[in-house]
Protein backbone atom coordinates (compact mmCIF):
# COMPACT_ATOMS: atom_id res chain seq x y z
CA UNK A 1 0.00 0.00 0.00
CA UNK A 2 2.81 2.43 0.90
CA UNK A 3 4.47 1.69 -2.44
CA UNK A 4 1.24 2.49 -4.30
CA UNK A 5 0.97 5.76 -2.36
CA UNK A 6 4.41 6.91 -3.43
CA UNK A 7 3.87 5.73 -7.00
CA UNK A 8 0.72 7.84 -7.24
CA UNK A 9 2.48 10.88 -5.74
CA UNK A 10 5.45 10.51 -8.08
CA UNK A 11 3.27 10.20 -11.18
CA UNK A 12 1.31 13.31 -10.20
CA UNK A 13 4.44 15.32 -9.41
CA UNK A 14 6.02 14.40 -12.77
CA UNK A 15 2.76 15.42 -14.44
CA UNK A 16 2.83 18.80 -12.68
CA UNK A 17 6.44 19.40 -13.73
CA UNK A 18 5.75 18.52 -17.37
CA UNK A 19 2.62 20.67 -17.51
CA UNK A 20 4.44 23.55 -15.86
CA UNK A 21 6.92 23.52 -18.73
CA UNK A 22 4.23 23.68 -21.43
CA UNK A 23 3.07 27.26 -20.83
CA UNK A 24 6.22 28.76 -22.36
CA UNK A 25 6.17 26.28 -25.25
CA UNK A 26 2.52 27.02 -26.07
CA UNK A 27 3.12 30.78 -25.72
CA UNK A 28 5.92 30.56 -28.30
CA UNK A 29 3.89 28.31 -30.61
CA UNK A 30 1.02 30.82 -30.59
CA UNK A 31 3.27 33.23 -32.50
CA UNK A 32 3.01 30.87 -35.49
CA UNK A 33 -0.06 28.67 -34.99
CA UNK A 34 -3.77 29.20 -34.36
CA UNK A 35 -4.83 28.08 -30.84
CA UNK A 36 -7.06 25.33 -32.24
CA UNK A 37 -4.20 24.09 -34.44
CA UNK A 38 -1.96 23.63 -31.42
CA UNK A 39 -4.60 21.66 -29.52
CA UNK A 40 -5.56 19.60 -32.59
CA UNK A 41 -1.97 18.61 -33.40
CA UNK A 42 -1.24 18.02 -29.72
CA UNK A 43 -4.10 15.58 -29.19
CA UNK A 44 -3.76 13.90 -32.58
CA UNK A 45 -0.16 12.99 -31.78
CA UNK A 46 -1.14 11.95 -28.26
CA UNK A 47 -3.98 9.78 -29.59
CA UNK A 48 -1.77 7.79 -31.96
CA UNK A 49 0.91 7.39 -29.30
CA UNK A 50 -1.49 6.09 -26.64
CA UNK A 51 -3.49 4.00 -29.13
CA UNK A 52 -0.32 2.17 -30.19
CA UNK A 53 0.41 1.39 -26.55
CA UNK A 54 -3.09 0.37 -25.48
CA UNK A 55 -5.03 -0.69 -28.58
CA UNK A 56 -5.70 -4.13 -27.09
CA UNK A 57 -7.19 -2.67 -23.92
CA UNK A 58 -9.21 -0.27 -26.06
CA UNK A 59 -10.81 -3.00 -28.16
CA UNK A 60 -11.60 -5.01 -25.02
CA UNK A 61 -13.18 -2.16 -23.05
CA UNK A 62 -14.41 0.50 -25.49
CA UNK A 63 -18.12 -0.28 -25.09
CA UNK A 64 -18.21 0.40 -21.34
CA UNK A 65 -15.92 3.43 -21.65
CA UNK A 66 -17.32 5.11 -24.78
CA UNK A 67 -19.90 7.49 -23.28
CA UNK A 68 -17.81 8.48 -20.22
CA UNK A 69 -14.81 8.96 -22.53
CA UNK A 70 -16.76 11.22 -24.88
CA UNK A 71 -18.03 13.29 -21.95
CA UNK A 72 -14.55 13.66 -20.47
CA UNK A 73 -13.15 14.48 -23.91
CA UNK A 74 -15.63 17.32 -24.42
CA UNK A 75 -14.79 18.78 -21.00
CA UNK A 76 -11.09 18.51 -21.81
CA UNK A 77 -11.57 20.18 -25.20
CA UNK A 78 -13.34 23.13 -23.58
CA UNK A 79 -10.64 23.39 -20.92
CA UNK A 80 -7.75 23.44 -23.38
CA UNK A 81 -9.52 25.80 -25.78
CA UNK A 82 -10.17 28.44 -23.13
CA UNK A 83 -6.69 27.97 -21.65
CA UNK A 84 -4.82 28.25 -24.96
CA UNK A 85 -6.76 31.29 -26.17
CA UNK A 86 -6.33 32.84 -22.73
CA UNK A 87 -2.57 32.20 -22.81
CA UNK A 88 -2.34 34.20 -26.02
CA UNK A 89 -3.63 37.20 -24.07
CA UNK A 90 -1.78 36.81 -20.76
CA UNK A 91 1.64 35.78 -19.40
CA UNK A 92 2.74 32.13 -18.89
CA UNK A 93 2.96 32.48 -15.10
CA UNK A 94 -0.46 34.17 -14.79
CA UNK A 95 -1.98 31.46 -16.97
CA UNK A 96 -0.41 28.70 -14.87
CA UNK A 97 -1.35 30.22 -11.52
CA UNK A 98 -4.96 30.90 -12.51
CA UNK A 99 -5.25 27.43 -14.08
CA UNK A 100 -4.01 26.05 -10.77
CA UNK A 101 -7.16 27.35 -9.09
CA UNK A 102 -8.80 24.13 -10.27
CA UNK A 103 -7.52 22.66 -6.98
CA UNK A 104 -9.73 25.08 -5.09
CA UNK A 105 -12.67 24.43 -7.43
CA UNK A 106 -12.27 20.66 -6.98
CA UNK A 107 -12.76 21.14 -3.23
CA UNK A 108 -15.93 23.15 -3.90
CA UNK A 109 -17.29 20.55 -6.32
CA UNK A 110 -16.52 17.68 -3.95
CA UNK A 111 -18.36 19.55 -1.20
CA UNK A 112 -21.42 20.05 -3.42
CA UNK A 113 -21.45 16.48 -4.75
CA UNK A 114 -21.00 14.89 -1.31
CA UNK A 115 -23.35 17.44 0.32
CA UNK A 116 -20.81 18.39 2.96
CA UNK A 117 -20.04 21.83 4.33
CA UNK A 118 -16.67 23.30 3.48
CA UNK A 119 -14.18 23.10 6.32
CA UNK A 120 -12.59 26.18 7.84
CA UNK A 121 -9.39 25.20 6.08
CA UNK A 122 -11.15 25.17 2.71
CA UNK A 123 -12.81 28.54 3.35
CA UNK A 124 -9.47 30.03 4.42
CA UNK A 125 -7.90 28.55 1.29
CA UNK A 126 -10.53 30.15 -0.95
CA UNK A 127 -9.97 33.54 0.68
CA UNK A 128 -6.17 33.23 0.44
CA UNK A 129 -6.24 32.14 -3.21
CA UNK A 130 -8.64 34.97 -4.09
CA UNK A 131 -6.28 37.52 -2.55
CA UNK A 132 -3.40 35.96 -4.49
CA UNK A 133 -5.38 36.09 -7.74
CA UNK A 134 -6.06 39.78 -7.10
CA UNK A 135 -2.34 40.44 -6.62
CA UNK A 136 -1.44 38.83 -9.94
CA UNK A 137 -4.25 40.10 -12.16
CA UNK A 138 -4.80 43.61 -10.72
CA UNK A 139 -4.23 46.18 -13.46
CA UNK A 140 -5.44 49.27 -11.63
CA UNK A 141 -9.10 48.60 -12.34
CA UNK A 142 -11.50 46.19 -10.57
CA UNK A 143 -11.87 43.74 -13.46
CA UNK A 144 -10.18 40.71 -14.95
CA UNK A 145 -8.49 41.04 -18.32
CA UNK A 146 -9.97 38.81 -21.04
CA UNK A 147 -6.99 36.44 -21.02
CA UNK A 148 -7.22 35.98 -17.25
CA UNK A 149 -10.99 35.50 -17.42
CA UNK A 150 -10.71 32.80 -20.10
CA UNK A 151 -8.04 31.08 -18.02
CA UNK A 152 -10.32 31.16 -14.98
CA UNK A 153 -13.02 29.46 -17.06
CA UNK A 154 -10.48 26.82 -18.08
CA UNK A 155 -9.74 26.16 -14.39
CA UNK A 156 -13.42 25.33 -13.90
CA UNK A 157 -13.37 22.86 -16.79
CA UNK A 158 -10.17 21.19 -15.54
CA UNK A 159 -11.68 20.85 -12.06
CA UNK A 160 -14.77 19.24 -13.58
CA UNK A 161 -12.47 16.91 -15.49
CA UNK A 162 -10.67 15.76 -12.33
CA UNK A 163 -13.93 15.07 -10.49
CA UNK A 164 -15.60 13.40 -13.49
CA UNK A 165 -12.52 11.25 -14.14
CA UNK A 166 -12.66 9.99 -10.57
CA UNK A 167 -16.30 8.94 -11.05
CA UNK A 168 -15.64 7.34 -14.45
CA UNK A 169 -12.74 5.25 -13.14
CA UNK A 170 -15.13 3.32 -10.90
CA UNK A 171 -16.40 1.33 -13.88
CA UNK A 172 -14.03 2.18 -16.75
CA UNK A 173 -10.55 1.13 -17.82
CA UNK A 174 -8.20 4.16 -17.50
CA UNK A 175 -6.24 3.37 -20.67
CA UNK A 176 -9.39 3.15 -22.76
CA UNK A 177 -10.71 6.39 -21.30
CA UNK A 178 -7.51 8.16 -22.32
CA UNK A 179 -7.69 6.86 -25.91
CA UNK A 180 -11.31 7.96 -26.34
CA UNK A 181 -10.73 11.37 -24.75
CA UNK A 182 -7.79 12.17 -27.00
CA UNK A 183 -9.74 11.17 -30.10
CA UNK A 184 -12.66 13.41 -29.07
CA UNK A 185 -10.47 16.45 -28.34
CA UNK A 186 -8.56 16.05 -31.62
CA UNK A 187 -11.74 15.70 -33.70
CA UNK A 188 -13.49 18.64 -32.02
CA UNK A 189 -10.50 20.95 -32.43
CA UNK A 190 -9.81 20.02 -36.06
CA UNK A 191 -13.40 21.04 -36.81
CA UNK A 192 -12.61 24.58 -35.64
CA UNK A 193 -9.24 25.06 -37.37
CA UNK A 194 -9.69 27.63 -40.18
CA UNK A 195 -9.31 25.90 -43.58
CA UNK A 196 -6.80 28.48 -44.83
CA UNK A 197 -4.45 27.51 -41.97
CA UNK A 198 -4.29 23.81 -42.84
CA UNK A 199 -0.60 23.52 -43.66
CA UNK A 200 2.38 21.44 -42.60
CA UNK A 201 5.08 23.90 -43.71
CA UNK A 202 6.40 24.87 -40.29
CA UNK A 203 9.88 25.41 -38.93
CA UNK A 204 11.63 22.48 -37.28
CA UNK A 205 11.34 24.11 -33.83
CA UNK A 206 7.55 24.23 -34.20
CA UNK A 207 7.43 20.49 -34.92
CA UNK A 208 9.66 19.83 -31.91
CA UNK A 209 7.28 21.88 -29.77
CA UNK A 210 4.26 20.00 -31.10
CA UNK A 211 5.96 16.64 -30.51
CA UNK A 212 6.78 17.65 -26.93
CA UNK A 213 3.23 18.85 -26.31
CA UNK A 214 1.64 15.83 -27.97
CA UNK A 215 3.78 12.92 -26.81
CA UNK A 216 5.14 13.98 -23.44
CA UNK A 217 2.86 16.72 -22.11
CA UNK A 218 -0.36 15.09 -23.30
CA UNK A 219 0.26 11.45 -24.20
CA UNK A 220 2.20 10.53 -21.07
CA UNK A 221 1.19 13.24 -18.60
CA UNK A 222 -2.56 12.66 -18.76
CA UNK A 223 -1.95 8.92 -18.67
CA UNK A 224 0.10 9.44 -15.48
CA UNK A 225 -2.72 11.49 -13.95
CA UNK A 226 -5.39 8.94 -14.82
CA UNK A 227 -3.33 6.02 -13.50
CA UNK A 228 -2.53 7.90 -10.29
CA UNK A 229 -6.20 8.68 -9.73
CA UNK A 230 -6.85 4.98 -9.30
CA UNK A 231 -5.31 5.49 -5.84
CA UNK A 232 -5.46 9.24 -5.22
CA UNK A 233 -8.74 11.04 -4.56
CA UNK A 234 -9.67 14.14 -6.59
CA UNK A 235 -8.63 16.35 -3.67
CA UNK A 236 -5.24 14.67 -3.26
CA UNK A 237 -4.71 14.88 -7.02
CA UNK A 238 -5.49 18.59 -6.98
CA UNK A 239 -3.08 19.23 -4.08
CA UNK A 240 -0.08 17.78 -5.92
CA UNK A 241 -1.02 19.29 -9.27
CA UNK A 242 -1.12 22.65 -7.47
CA UNK A 243 2.69 22.64 -7.78
CA UNK A 244 2.32 23.06 -11.57
CA UNK A 245 2.09 26.89 -11.49
CA UNK A 246 5.20 27.06 -9.31
CA UNK A 247 7.19 25.19 -11.96
CA UNK A 248 5.66 27.37 -14.70
CA UNK A 249 6.45 30.63 -12.90
CA UNK A 250 10.06 29.65 -12.24
CA UNK A 251 10.56 28.72 -15.90
CA UNK A 252 8.75 31.82 -17.16
CA UNK A 253 10.96 34.12 -15.08
CA UNK A 254 14.07 32.07 -15.88
CA UNK A 255 13.52 32.36 -19.64
CA UNK A 256 12.81 36.09 -19.43
CA UNK A 257 9.12 36.09 -20.28
CA UNK A 258 8.39 38.35 -17.34
CA UNK A 259 10.34 40.11 -14.59
CA UNK A 260 10.86 38.79 -11.10
CA UNK A 261 8.47 41.05 -9.16
CA UNK A 262 7.21 41.12 -5.58
CA UNK A 263 3.65 41.28 -6.92
CA UNK A 264 4.05 38.04 -8.90
CA UNK A 265 5.83 36.16 -6.13
CA UNK A 266 3.43 37.31 -3.38
CA UNK A 267 0.37 36.50 -5.47
CA UNK A 268 1.79 33.17 -6.59
CA UNK A 269 2.66 32.04 -3.06
CA UNK A 270 -0.78 33.08 -1.76
CA UNK A 271 -2.53 31.20 -4.56
CA UNK A 272 -0.55 27.99 -4.06
CA UNK A 273 -1.06 28.12 -0.28
CA UNK A 274 -4.76 28.72 -0.87
CA UNK A 275 -5.01 25.77 -3.26
CA UNK A 276 -3.41 23.45 -0.72
CA UNK A 277 -5.52 24.74 2.19
CA UNK A 278 -8.73 24.35 0.20
CA UNK A 279 -7.82 20.81 -0.81
CA UNK A 280 -7.21 19.25 2.61
CA UNK A 281 -9.22 16.15 3.45
CA UNK A 282 -9.34 12.59 2.23
CA UNK A 283 -6.20 11.95 0.24
CA UNK A 284 -5.65 8.30 -0.52
CA UNK A 285 -7.82 5.43 -1.69
CA UNK A 286 -7.07 2.22 0.14
CA UNK A 287 -7.74 -0.10 -2.76
CA UNK A 288 -6.04 -3.40 -3.50
CA UNK A 289 -3.80 -3.96 -6.49
CA UNK A 290 -1.14 -2.02 -8.32
CA UNK A 291 -1.44 1.38 -9.93
CA UNK A 292 -0.14 0.29 -13.31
Amino acid sequence: MQKNFWQANLLLLITALIWGSTFIIVKESLKTLHPMQIIAYRFTLAFFFIFLLYHRAFFQNWRSSLLPGIGLGLILALGFTTQTIGLKLTSPSSSALITGLNALIVALLESLINKKKLSRSSLLGILTATIGLTFITWSGQPRLELGDLLTLVCAVFFALHIVATNKALINCDPRTLIVIQYAVVALVCWCFVPTKLLSNNYEVKIWFSLLYLGLLATGLAFLFQTLAQRRASPIHTAIILATEPAFASILSIGFGYEPFTLKLITGGVLMIVGMILSSTGESFKKLPGKII
